[in-house]
C-alpha cells in the first residue's frame, strides 16, 4: 500500500484505521507526504513548525505500522500552485520502487476541501492511471460531512450511500 498525503497528520486522520489494520495483516505501507505541515494554523507546542510535524509525522507511522515515510519539501498550502506532472513524477517513483497493488487517498473532493488535499490525490491519481494500479479513496458519509459541517463550520465534503 502506497498512502499519498499532502500534511503530515492526514496519514493519521481518516487513512490511521486502514493503515494500522493493513499493518498489522502483514501488508507492508508507505506514506508519501508532500509537505511539512508548515502552515498549520495548530501549533500546540513550542518549536519550529517545519521539525516538530515532521516529528510527529514520523512517530505517528511507527505507531500505525509504516515501514517507510517520505517527507517533501513541497510547500504547505502551495500545493495547487506545483505542477501537476512534478508531483506525479514522485508519485510514480515511489510506485516503482515499492510496487504497492493499490494507492491509498483522500477523496477527489480532499475531505475537508483543502487544496493541498485535493492536489495530492490528483497526483496520485495520475500516477496511478499510469502505472496501472488501483486506488482507494477515503471519503465520508454525506450525513456526517454535513454535521461536522453545522457544528464546527468546517467545509467537509462527503459522500451518499451509493
Amino acid at each position: 500500500m502506497l498512502a499519498v498525503v499532502a500534511h503530515p497528520d492526514d496519514e493519521a486522520f481518516g487513512l490511521g484505521a486502514l493503515l494500522a489494520l493493513l499493518s498489522d495483516g502483514g501488508v507492508p505501507a508507505t506514506v508519501l507526504c508532500f509537505t511539512h505541515g508548515e502552515a498549520s494554523t495548530l501549533h500546540g507546542r513550542p518549536g519550529d513548525l517545519h521539525t516538530v510535524r515532521a516529528g510527529e509525522f514520523a512517530r505517528a507511522a511507527r505507531e500505525l505500522g509504516v515501514q517507510r515515510v517520505e517527507l517533501a519539501g513541497h510547500p504547505d498550502g502551495g500545493l495547487s500552485d506545483m505542477p501537476l506532472d512534478r508531483l506525479t513524477a514522485h508519485v510514480t517513483g515511489l510506485i516503482r520502487e515499492e510496487r504497492p497493488s493499490h494507492l491509498l487517498v483522500f477523496d477527489t473532493g480532499g475531505v475537508t476541501g483543502h487544496l493541498d488535499h485535493q492536489r495530492a490525490t490528483e497526483a496520485a491519481l495520475s500516477a496511478a492511471r499510469r502505472a496501472g494500479v488501483e486506488v482507494l479513496g477515503w471519503t465520508l458519509p454525506q450525513e456526517v460531512a454535513d454535521r461536522l459541517n453545522a457544528e464546527f463550520g468546517t467545509s467537509f465534503t462527503g459522500r451518499g450511500p451509493a
